[in-house]
């Protein structure tokens, strides 16, 4: 166990996650203008990684699409998708546009990596916004997403300490060795025990809303879903041979370190909710 790192992760846990918190429950264009951030940011983040496998992004207008995109999503949401559509046609018939007269590089993989740069992170992690603005749409109370979202990201974080934990002091199997060498079978079921654990304390405590049954599905999703989240980013690592997208977060990494399982969660907590929970 590396404890400097561990050191350095705490301190920017320390200061990151009360700011983090505060603007998850205040909710509005100050949990709009956090998701941005982290979106643009990661996006700049992936699309340096496709840089390094000789792509050629479109990095501005991709960055552009994605501040369209997440705007959107805040302004109409669920309630009118078609808006959305349009706009992710517009934004793609622009990239195609230009790079039919670009002619630098191979246009399918450029036109390829700028598009899955909007998706990934851009477009997955918007979900936090519909998720967060859910309750408007099911008539409940605002301050219900805010807590929802806590729930996810407090799960995710103890399902990863858990992992990390646990894998550095009694991990002996190797959980996908091509892809990331030092997870371990066992960090991965403590992570997956610790969300469900997470869920059920969650309920008892804070989730009121929600029942047992519905908090520990969610930990569940959190449980298997995080963890893949981190896998798929670390095949973008491996491919391109580096450690961490970025510096930027010490102990961390990059925010596309950071944020890869929350990106591939948000989507199915929202999907769940709004079929299944609040179906009716």
């Amino acid at each position: 166990m590396d404890l400097k790192k561990l050191g350095h992760r705490v301190l920017v846990a320390l200061f990151g996650i009360p700011i983090i918190v505060f603007l998850v429950l205040k909710g509005g264009w100050a949990f709009v203008l956090l998701v941005l951030i982290i979106n643009l940011l990661s996006q700049h983040e992936f699309y340096k990684l496709t840089e390094l496998k000789q792509m050629l992004p479109l990095k501005i207008l991709g960055l552009i699409g994605t501040i369209l995109l997440t705007i959107s999503v805040y302004k109409f949401g669920a309630d009118q998708p078609w808006i959305i559509i349009a706009l992710v046609m517009a934004i793609f018939y622009a990239v195609l546009l230009v790079e039919l007269f670009r002619n630098n590089g191979s246009a399918t993989l450029n036109i390829s990596a700028t598009a899955w740069g909007i998706f990934y992170p851009g477009f997955f992690f918007s979900f936090h916004i519909l998720l967060r603005e859910l309750p408007n749409s099911l008539n409940l109370p605002y301050n219900m997403g805010g807590k929802w979202i806590l729930f996810m990201l407090i799960t995710i974080w103890i399902c990863d300490t858990a992992a990390y934990f646990v894998g550095s002091t009694l991990g002996r199997h190797k959980l996908y060795q091509r892809v990331s060498p030092h997870k371990t079978v066992e960090g991965a079921i403590a992570g997956f025990v610790f969300a469900l654990l997470t869920a059920y304390v969650f309920h008892l405590i804070y989730i009121k809303d929600l029942s047992l049954t519905h908090c520990l599905i969610i930990g569940a999703i959190v449980g298997v879903m995080s963890q893949i989240g981190d896998l798929v980013e670390s095949v973008f690592k491996r491919d391109a041979g580096v450690k961490d997208t970025s510096g930027i977060l010490p102990g961390h990494g990059g925010f596309l370190d950071r944020f890869d399982a929350p990106l591939f969660v948000a989507p199915l907590m929202y999907f769940y909710l709004r079929f299944f929970v609040f179906a009716n």
